[in-house]
Order: structure tokens, then C-alpha cells, then sequence
């Protein structure tokens, strides 16, 4: 009989992309004869708002109705689910995948079948940063420390032969009461890979919200990780660790033939391209992407970062599908962007970059953090200021959050924003910095307002003002402005 492995992903509810990661190990789980289930969380409530209803409550995208595809919430206990799940496949290892935001969820899970005794390893971004504070939960046997493609199929063979264990590179054990950490392998090849392997998951997993439509849509890494060190971002982390090796691209050959291969077995209408960074590449892989992409023109979307676009790139993009792209601009304060954030392009290339996307009729849009640490309300206006001139499509703003590992995690416990086991929660919905020039009701306040300071006449923003109150007043004014909005500027949305 086959070594069986027990996958969970601890999902935001109705968060339905698949993703590549999990699709990928599977794969290579299943190469080397493991047999793999999968528990998934993205149909149970496991909290009252999700990512996307905020984003509509927030004017950031339009309403969409997943019922019409009958996908709704599970009716059942998810508990027990899971429990039931554990006790009929009788797995012989469970393998946990988690954000910051769901790992919670994930624990209880691993918590409800304890007494099992089933062998379980961690993994993901949270596990990876997070290592000593993921293995303060006692049910945590192991954690596998960022790509866990090779050292993954390892330990489950390994295990499967009763060969050694604890010497496997990218895994961490608890031995004596100490923390052991095997070192790293190599990044990967990316070219090795298997395709993804979206038998695990349920169909319905297959169908994401994207520009105002529910299409079957596939995230395919077209590279691997990001070349740039923003402070926010736990991508500097992996710089580290991976002593800035991390990033990898993809070849266009590669690529294209998972896309094909996607889009014959699943049917696929729409691919989500993984590439943080694509428009930086160089000419002549981005030429090589234009020819060979011609050949199946399935639409796509993307992102860029806005010093990288040109009219000649978006042309050629425009002609082989691209339908819409999501640019990073943070803040609009140049001098705090550059100094805070490390991100070193100036406003008027946001500007140019967003109005060139809009000149080929490319759905374009804007990603906004507002609530950074030090950040004041002026500086927040800054970047509104920088929104109305480039006018993007839509916005996509969300409420800074803090993750271990970053520099800015460290900058919020410094000025004490946060205290030193502070876990960022969902950037769409969650803040728990302290600070004394903004509270959180103004940050949250101005969050969902943002869109409305974009869009709407200046003569309008003191009763904007007013609808950033979380009282009777201002919810009735929020109410009123919305539906104003939405009939007015929100025609779709790009994520």
C-alpha cells in the first residue's frame, strides 16, 4: 500500500484560485507514488467576512454571485469533517499549508485529531518566518522551511522506508526542547517541475472572480519570487535566507506548455500569471512570451511595477490577450515610498505607467497599502492626490498589516506599535498597529472611503469626512455615497 499523505490548506473562505504551490507538490508527491488527500478549508465559514466582501463593501470591486455555479458555503461542522476525513483515509503523515491569516485555523484542525498521533509537518510562507513561534503550539511536529517540492517527497519516502529523518534539508524538529534546523536546499528548478495537479481539489475550486466575472481561471508561475526588497513584503525574508538567489524565471517553452496543458484538461478561460515582475524582464524573453502566447490568446491578467511599462510592451501585450493588470504604488508620497518602503519610483512614472496601460484599453489597476507605520493622514492624501491625476480603472487599497520577517515588522515593534508576537492578519481586512497619530477606526475609516476621495469632487469630501465615522451618521452617509459610486465608477474590477 502507498504512503498516504493528508494535505490541508487552511483557506480563507470562498478565496477559490487555485494554488500553484499546493498544485505543484501534489504533483510531485504523486510522481514519487505517494497517495495524497486534500482537506480544504475554502467552503467552511471560518469568519463572518471574507477578503472579497470587503473589497465590495469597500467600492474596490463589483458584487459577485457564486451561487449561480452552485458553490456555497458547506452546511456541515468542519471539525468534524475533518476528523471523519482523518479517520477513513487513515493518512500516514498530515502535511499543514497556512497564511498568517488562516493558521489558526489550521492548528485547530491539527489540535482535533492530536490524539491520533499521525506525524505532521508545517509548511508555507507563515511557518517559514514564523519558526519559532509556530512550534510554541505543541501539536507541531515539523516544519518545512520555504520550498518544500524536494524535501517534502523526502521526508515521505523516507518515512515510508523508515530511513532517517531529521537530517533532510529545509525541515526544522523540536529535540531536547531545542529547535534543530537542517539547511537549505537550492532553490529549485523550475523547469523540473511537474504541472499542477488539480485532481485534489474540488471543481468548484476551479472558478475565481476576476474583472466582474466568475471564468475557470488558472495562477501559473511564470517566475518564481521577486527581485526587489520592499520592507513590507516577506519576500526580503526569503532574499535572505536563499542569500538572494531565490528569484527564478520560468522559460517561456515551460510556461506555455503548462498553460496548454491547463487549458486541455480543465477547460480553462482565463490565466492569472504569477510573475511580481514580468515587464523588468529582458527583451528578448519578453518578445519570446508576445510570439508564443499569440498562438493561444487565452486572456489573461497580470502585474507590473509602473517604471516598467511602455507603450511598445502594453501594445504587444494588448495583442495576445492581456485584458487587465494591476500595478504597485503603496503610497503616493514619493520622499516616504522611497525612504520607508524601498520602493524607488518617482509619481510621475505611476502616472505615465497607469495612463499608457489605459490608452490600449487594458483594464488597469492600482494597489494601495495605506496605515504603514509612522505613515500620517496627509501622507494618505498624498497618494489620493496621486490616484485622482493617474485615474486607474480601479483601486485596489488594503490596511497595512505586519509581517515577521520584514523590516517594517520590526520598525512597528520598535515604535511599539505592535508588541513582539503581534501576526498580521488578512491585508484586505484586518489592522492591529497602535499608533498615536492615526488610530485604527481613522485608518479603517479612511480605507473604506478611499475610492470615494478618488473618484468624487472635492466639494463632496467633507461629507467623505463624515462617512469615515463608524457611527449612525456616517454609515447612512457611507450608504448613500456608495450606491452613488457604484453606479457611477464601479463597472468591474481587476482582481
Amino acid at each position: 500500500m502507498s504512503f498516504k499523505v493528508l494535505l490541508i490548506q487552511a483557506n480563507s473562505p470562498m478565496d477559490t484560485l487555485i494554488p500553484p504551490n499546493l498544485a505543484t507538490i501534489s504533483a510531485c508527491l504523486k510522481e514519487a507514488g505517494v497517495d495524497i488527500k486534500l482537506f480544504d478549508t475554502t467552503f467552511y465559514r471560518t469568519r463572518k467576512v471574507t477578503g472579497d466582501d470587503k473589497r465590495v463593501e469597500t467600492l474596490q470591486v463589483k458584487k459577485t454571485d457564486f451561487s449561480q455555479y452552485g458553490i456555497y458555503y458547506k452546511e456541515s461542522n468542519m471539525i468534524d469533517d475533518f476528523k471523519k476525513m482523518v479517520e477513513d483515509y487513515q493518512p500516514d503523515l498530515i502535511g499543514l499549508s497556512a497564511i498568517s491569516a488562516t493558521y489558526k485555523d489550521g492548528i485547530y484542525l491539527l489540535n482535533s485529531v492530536k490524539n491520533k498521533n499521525i506525524p505532521n509537518v508545517v509548511g508555507g510562507v507563515h511557518a517559514t518566518v514564523y519558526q519559532e513561534k509556530v512550534f510554541r503550539d505543541n501539536v507541531v511536529d515539523m516544519i518545512c522551511i520555504g520550498e518544500g517540492e524536494k524535501s517534502f517527497v523526502e521526508l515521505c519516502k523516507n518515512m515510508e522506508n523508515k530511513e532517517d529523518i531529521y537530517h533532510i534539508p529545509n525541515l526544522c524538529f523540536k529535540m531536547n526542547g531545542k529547535i534543530v534546523k537542517n539547511p537549505l536546499n537550492p532553490p529549485v528548478d523550475l523547469e523540473t517541475l511537474p504541472f499542477q495537479d488539480w485532481s485534489i481539489f474540488h471543481e468548484h475550486r476551479r472558478m475565481k472572480p476576476m474583472g466582474g466575472k466568475i471564468r475557470t481561471t488558472a495562477c501559473v508561475e511564470l517566475s518564481r519570487y521577486c527581485p526587489y526588497s520592499c520592507t513590507y513584503c516577506t519576500n526580503e525574508f526569503f532574499h535572505k535566507i536563499y542569500n538572494f538567489k531565490n528569484y527564478r524565471e520560468k522559460s517561456i517553452k515551460r510556461f506555455i506548455a503548462e498553460v496548454k496543458y491547463l487549458k486541455e484538461k480543465y477547460n480553462v478561460k482565463y490565466i492569472y500569471m504569477s510573475a511580481e515582475s514580468f515587464l523588468s524582464t529582458k527583451k528578448e524573453r519578453f518578445e519570446e512570451f508576445i510570439k508564443e502566447y499569440e498562438k493561444i490568446k487565452i486572456p489573461f491578467w497580470m502585474e507590473s511595477r509602473p517604471e516598467a511599462i511602455t507603450s511598445e510592451k502594453i501594445e504587444k501585450l494588448k495583442s495576445v490577450g492581456c485584458e487587465s493588470m494591476n500595478v504597485g504604488v503603496e503610497s503616493g508620497d514619493e520622499k516616504f515610498r522611497r525612504k520607508v518602503l524601498n520602493r524607488k519610483m518617482f509619481n510621475q512614472q505611476i502616472i505615465d505607467g497607469i495612463k499608457i496601460v489605459k490608452v490600449f484599453g487594458i483594464r488597469i489597476g492600482a494597489n494601495i497599502i495605506i496605515g504603514f507605520p509612522t505613515e500620517t493622514r496627509d501622507q494618505i492624501f498624498k497618494t489620493i492626490d496621486i490616484m485622482r491625476i493617474a485615474n486607474p480603472d480601479n483601486i485596489m487599497v488594503h490596511p497595512f498589516n505586519p509581517y515577521y520577517g520584514t523590516k517594517l515588522y520590526d520598525l512597528c515593534v520598535d515604535k511599539k506599535y505592535i508588541d513582539s508576537d503581534a501576526v498580521g492578519g488578512d491585508y484586505r481586512i484586518d489592522y492591529i498597529l497602535d499608533m498615536p497619530q492615526l488610530s485604527k477606526e481613522e485608518i479603517m475609516g479612511i480605507y473604506r472611503t478611499f475610492n470615494l476621495y478618488v473618484k468624487f469632487p472635492k466639494t463632496m469630501w467633507s461629507d467623505i469626512k463624515k462617512a469615515e465615522k463608524f457611527d449612525d451618521v456616517g454609515n447612512k452617509i457611507f450608504k448613500e455615497l456608495s450606491k452613488v459610486y457604484k453606479k457611477k465608477y464601479l463597472r468591474g474590477s481587476n482582481k
